[in-house]
């Protein structure tokens, strides 16, 4: 199939679902919640720390080109991702597969996108692992970010005692 076909399909599902979401909005005065487009759904606690790391690795993708500095800012905002856009998960992990080839987040940018474009119905065994992973993948972007917090800390206090 040529790049423009696939591209025509993909903007003429986007305008169906579109349409049948107009269609299947709720009367006035029911409540609707729409579906997430995250891979991961958070509460409101659990995403705001989050968004804080994307903010933070979106600023260090602009200011890189390659290298383990780079490989860790597209890595790390991929995960994040995870817990946003299902679809911003998946550009963000082809962005460093593709720019990156052989990086150290390889194997595991590949299994992201495997995970994140399987359409397979999934077991409860899977459910349950699912659950699992998202506690790791959440708890070690927590710790990452409470690690930078922490390394900053320490750093201005370091310059604060050179100074005295």
């Amino acid at each position: 199939m040529s790049r423009r076909t696939i591209l025509s399909l993909a903007l003429w599902t986007l305008i169906a679902g579109g349409f049948e979401g107009c269609t299947t909005m709720s009367k006035p005065g029911s409540s609707t919640t729409l579906p997430s487009s995250a891979f991961f759904p958070v509460d409101a606690n659990e995403l705001k720390p989050l968004q804080v790391i994307a903010h933070a690795q979106d600023i260090r993708m602009k200011n890189c080109h390659k290298g383990l500095a780079c490989e860790e800012a597209y890595y790390t905002r991929g995960l994040v991702a995870l817990f946003e856009n299902r679809a911003d998960a998946i550009t963000v992990f082809q962005e460093l597969h593709t720019a990156m080839p052989n990086n150290r987040y390889d194997v595991a940018t590949t299994g992201w996108l495997n995970l994140l474009q399987d359409t397979a119905p999934s077991s409860v065994h899977s459910k349950a692992l699912m659950i699992q992973l998202k506690q790791e993948v959440l708890h070690n972007l927590l710790e990452r970010s409470d690690l930078a917090a922490l390394r900053t800390v320490k750093d201005h206090d370091r310059r604060v005692a050179e100074l005295k």
